[in-house]
C-alpha cells in the first residue's frame, strides 16, 4: 500500500495538514490490476486501473456512493456515469505507477 501525503494549508492555520492517499481495496483479474483510493478527510474517489499492456495507470475518478461499482467494473462505469478517465498527471503527488 502506498500512501502520500498531500499538503494543504488554510487561512486560519499557521502549519499545513496533511491529507493521506489510502489504498481500501485491491484485486486483480485476468493480469489487470485493479486498486481504489480515497483522499482522507474527502470525498474523492478512484480507481486505478493497471493494464499489463501499459505502463501507466489509468485513472477513474469516483462518486463515493458508487465507489465499489467503480472498482468491480471500471469500465463499465465510465461508459454509464460518463466519467472520464484521467492521465495520472492530475494525481502527480501521488506519483502512481503501474507494477512491473
Amino acid at each position: 500500500m502506498r500512501n502520500e501525503p498531500l499538503v494543504e494549508t488554510s487561512p486560519e492555520q499557521v502549519t499545513p495538514t496533511r491529507k493521506r492517499i489510502r489504498e481500501l481495496a485491491e484485486r486483480t483479474s485476468n493480469g489487470t490490476l485493479m486498486r481504489l483510493f480515497w483522499l482522507q478527510g474527502t470525498r474523492e474517489l478512484w480507481v486505478e486501473v493497471c493494464e499489463p499492456e501499459f505502463d501507466v495507470p489509468i485513472v477513474i475518478p469516483a462518486e463515493p456512493e458508487r465507489a465499489l461499482e467503480a472498482f468491480h467494473h471500471p469500465y463499465a462505469y465510465v461508459a454509464a456515469h460518463s466519467a472520464l478517465p484521467l492521465a495520472a498527471e492530475p494525481l502527480a503527488a501521488f506519483q502512481s505507477r503501474c507494477p512491473d
